[in-house]
């Protein structure tokens, strides 16, 4: 492991383990001038905030079917989700995202990523509440330019539904598509729908669609 690794994962678990705790939580701001705050969600169960709990289940909810697996989420499924997932995995972190009023309207992280290959995904972007223009756009590059500096990652991509209206967001943002692999939908006796790459449903009406960014394009000046 290199340095570079380690002072990144150090720096992730920091974020996750400050989040709800007696001090100051650390946050990354959005915008010049200021628009927003990204605040890490607390991911210990003595220490979850129930109104962000509330928040990612029914906003989750409101845009299910922009998930590869689809299912309605109860606050319960959440704080498992936050304590037994998110929380002990030093590859992923999420935020949620306040205005100045302290008013939470969305939620975004980052998963997938590989310490040796510098490698991240942008994931689970998604505003629930009414945010001025731009600042979901904002926020994400605040994020990706805090995950390029300082936790060293520079191989920055995304994957999303090809019936995702996020597409076009990304971008705008400046991603731009490398890959499309169709997706085959198949359901269990719960009524959890998931969807899977499957090359074979050629004639599939959804794709995963894989995307990147020139890492300098993160940056707030860009």
């Amino acid at each position: 492991m290199s340095g570079a690794d380690l002072n990144g994962r150090s720096l992730l678990r920091y974020f996750k383990s400050s989040a709800g705790g007696p001090g100051a939580t650390p946050r990354l701001a959005v915008g010049r001038p200021l628009k927003a705050l990204l605040r890490p969600v607390a991911t210990t169960a003595d220490r979850l905030n129930p109104a962000d709990v509330a928040c990612l289940s029914e906003w989750r909810n409101k845009f299910v079917s922009s998930f590869l697996n689809e299912f309605q989420a109860t606050d319960r499924q959440t704080r498992e989700w936050l304590v037994n997932t998110v929380g002990p995995d030093d590859t992923r972190i999420l935020f949620m995202l306040d205005d100045l009023n302290s008013r939470t309207f969305g939620y975004m992280g980052i998963a997938f990523i590989d310490w040796e290959k510098s490698y991240v995904e942008a994931d689970a972007i998604v505003r629930g509440g009414d945010a001025p223009p731009g600042t979901m756009a904002a926020a994400l590059k605040a994020l990706l330019s805090w995950a390029r500096h300082d936790l060293g990652l520079h191989e920055i991509h995304v994957r999303v539904r090809s019936d995702n209206p996020a597409v076009g967001f990304y971008k705008k943002l400046g991603f731009r598509e490398f890959k499309r692999v169709p997706l085959r939908k198949s359901a269990d006796e719960k009524n959890k729908v998931t969807w899977v790459e499957d090359d074979s449903a050629a004639s599939s009406a959804v794709q995963l669609v894989y995307m990147r960014i020139d890492p300098a394009l993160c940056d707030e000046k860009s």
